[in-house]
């Protein structure tokens, strides 16, 4: 599994032509495979306010009043998986701020699945920025507020005591390729995250917590207006790969609007 995931790596970021046109010769996208993303789901997951008293603690750094946490979910198909986040020469990948992101450095998480279950009620952990495939924490998945039926684990927070977007899931090995991840475990936080030639992935791909099939790809936090570009590569039922794009898109690409967003 994990040679064919650095395989579609080669194809994507580094692979040759003449690669890239065996692998269309073996799969052609059927109208499913054309319509199986079915929206980027940005979530306003959380707002701090002078009301809350874990937001006043500096422990991981000084979180601005004011700031928004936002979840970015790739919603797809029944039976589809998400593989792969990427940017390339011609699909460049950005996420970015008016002002800056906000880094816990307590835990210094780069990804969902950095966040130890036991750290997450401690001082802003919960609000950290970071990429992931899925996993809000070790332990849970990531789900939208408005999907989460099984309670809240999260204390000290009356806006997610009732849903707190954590649950059950499964926690493919996440891997990222030519990506500064050192973005998210920086004191000195920057506005701009970019890359032409790199991304994150699942190996094997990964699939939402339920049948609606929402996977959370990154938690942001920032008191600056969000906006972002972003390519994404679905997995099939069949074993084929399908490839949603900004714009420009090329031969079995599908330009796909809900990639880019500004705030």
């Amino acid at each position: 599994m994990k040679y064919s995931i650095f395989f579609v790596f080669l194809i994507l970021l580094f692979g040759s032509l003449k690669i890239q046109a065996q692998y269309k010769n073996k799969y052609k996208l059927t109208d499913e495979d054309r319509t199986a993303l079915e929206g980027i789901i940005v979530e306003r997951y959380y707002v701090s306010d002078t009301s809350n008293v874990l937001d006043k603690d500096t422990t991981g750094g000084v979180l601005p009043i004011g700031s928004i946490t936002y979840r970015i979910y790739v919603d797809m198909k029944p039976g589809y998986s998400l593989q792969l986040v990427y940017g390339n020469k011609k699909h460049l990948l950005c996420i970015k701020t008016t002002t800056t992101f906000f880094n816990n450095t307590y835990v210094s998480a780069l990804t969902g699945f950095n966040i130890h279950e036991k750290e997450f009620n401690k001082n802003t952990v919960a609000l950290d920025s970071w990429l992931t495939m899925g996993a809000a924490c070790r332990l849970y998945t990531g789900i939208p507020l408005l999907d989460d039926k099984d309670g809240s684990v999260l204390k000290g927070r009356p806006s997610l005591g009732k849903a707190d977007g954590f649950t059950n899931g499964t926690f493919p090995y996440f891997k990222q390729f030519n990506l500064d991840m050192n973005f998210f475990n920086q004191t000195k936080n920057d506005s701009v995250f970019s890359t032409n030639n790199g991304g994150w992935a699942a190996a094997g791909g990964v699939k939402g917590p339920n049948d609606d099939n929402k996977v959370l790809i990154a938690q942001l936090t920032t008191n600056g207006k969000l906006s972002f570009e972003l390519n994404i590569q679905l997995g099939t039922p069949t074993g084929g790969m399908v490839k949603f794009v900004t714009g420009n898109p090329e031969e079995s690409e599908i330009k796909f609007d809900e990639l880019k967003y500004n705030n």
